[in-house]
Formats: C-alpha cells, sequence, structure tokens
C-alpha cells in the first residue's frame, strides 16, 4: 500500500512495486513548501476529481496514478475497501500536481506528521531569510 513519507523536505507517495506499474510511474516527490493544507477524509470518493489519465481505474477497487484537473494534474493512490484517505492539497505553481490523495490506515496521525514537517520546513526557509 501507498505511504506518505517525509523526508530532507519533501513529501513522497512511497509506492510499492506493483503500485508503480499500476500507476505507471514511480514514487511521486513533492517540495514540502508546496504543502498548502493536509486533511483526513473517510470517503475515497469525496477526494478523487477530474477525469482519469494515466494510471489504473478499478472501480471501487483500485484508483492509481493521474487524474487530469482542469488544467492541473492529480496522483491518487487509493484503495476504496482499505479505510480512509489522506489528502494534501499543494500549490500548483510549486509542485508537480495540485493534489496528492493516499490512503491511510492511520490518517489522523499521517496527516499530523505532514502537516508539523510542513510547519517546520516553512519556519525554517523563512527564518534563513
Amino acid at each position: 500500500m501507498a505511504r506518505l513519507v517525509v523526508r530532507k523536505g519533501e513529501l513522497i507517495v512511497r509506492l510499492s512495486w506493483w503500485e508503480k506499474l499500476a500507476a505507471r510511474r514511480g514514487d511521486v516527490h513533492v517540495p514540502l513548501g508546496a504543502v498548502e493544507q493536509v486533511t483526513a477524509d473517510p470517503s475515497w470518493w469525496r477526494v478523487l476529481r477530474g477525469t482519469q489519465g494515466r494510471g489504473t481505474w478499478i472501480p471501487d477497487a483500485l484508483c492509481i496514478g493521474v487524474r487530469d484537473v482542469s488544467g492541473t494534474k492529480d496522483f491518487v493512490a487509493l484503495r476504496p475497501r482499505s479505510g480512509p484517505v489522506i489528502c494534501v492539497d499543494l500549490h500548483a505553481a510549486a509542485a508537480p500536481f495540485a493534489r496528492v490523495a493516499v490512503t491511510d490506515p492511520v490518517p489522523d496521525a499521517t496527516a499530523a506528521t505532514v502537516r508539523t514537517a510542513a510547519a517546520r520546513f516553512l519556519r525554517g526557509s523563512q527564518g534563513g531569510h
């Protein structure tokens, strides 16, 4: 199952080997400075926007890959039957995607970790100027 990992100023969507095949891409790397909002949502359906792009789309079983959303793109790694979703909205100009959304077994803890890391990164980058 895909996992959100914070490392060296980046938010990484780490994919398993089979998820990389299904998504037709490698892990997703996003600068922590691009994080706008992090939410946990019990419903995978509410975070799924736009139309299917590159990836694998099996209704109510697996949604993984890039979605086209009004001139931007989202990356999703959702397993609808596996629990809630972490949704990370991003500054589109600073990141390759406008949103990343990943199914997570402990969404509140993961969301808090990402929020804290993004806030620390922002404070650290402002303090250096």
